[in-house]
């Protein structure tokens, strides 16, 4: 199959079976915005851009692996959701939409490398966490990989 773009947005939808996609492997864009899912299904890993933004998602149905295949993701779109944490991002995200979500804390390991001030994420551009509970100015080394500090609440 060479459909590339999928757009379900507004559908009311509330689950979708984990092989719903599988066999979609040209898919480069899927866009589930303005549903009422609380968990992802499979992703296929050729997508570029994918957005679940104003849904129910909870991070028990976001495996923290869900995005870790996905080699070619750039545009990650996740805003008011549930989310309590932030899921395992991919190299080539280049935009994170995380904002108005629930997530109250992040780690050193969330966007770097831990303690690794060498490693650079050349291709991320934006991250917002802005409308989360998280005190960003809270976790000064988290963000030292980063060519610009995420959209977010410092204080």
């Amino acid at each position: 199959v060479t459909l590339r773009r999928i757009d379900l947005t507004g559908n009311v939808i509330a689950e979708i079976d984990d092989g719903a996609f599988a066999s979609l492997h040209n898919l480069e864009e899927l866009v589930l915005a303005d549903n009422r899912l609380t968990k992802l299904p499979m992703l296929p890993t050729k997508l570029v851009l994918f957005s679940a933004n104003f849904n129910k998602l909870k991070t028990s149905g976001v495996k923290a692996t869900a995005f870790k295949k996905l080699t070619k993701l750039a545009y990650l779109y996740l805003s008011n959701n549930e989310l309590t944490s932030v899921p395992h991002l991919p190299e080539s995200l280049h935009i994170v939409h995380l904002n108005n979500n629930k997530i109250a804390a992040i780690t050193d390991e969330t966007f770097c490398k831990g303690n690794t001030s060498y490693y650079v994420r050349t291709k991320m551009d934006e991250v917002r966490l802005d409308g989360n509970p998280v005190v960003l100015a809270n976790y000064p080394y988290s963000f030292i990989c980063l060519k610009s500090l995420p959209v977010g609440w410092y204080n």
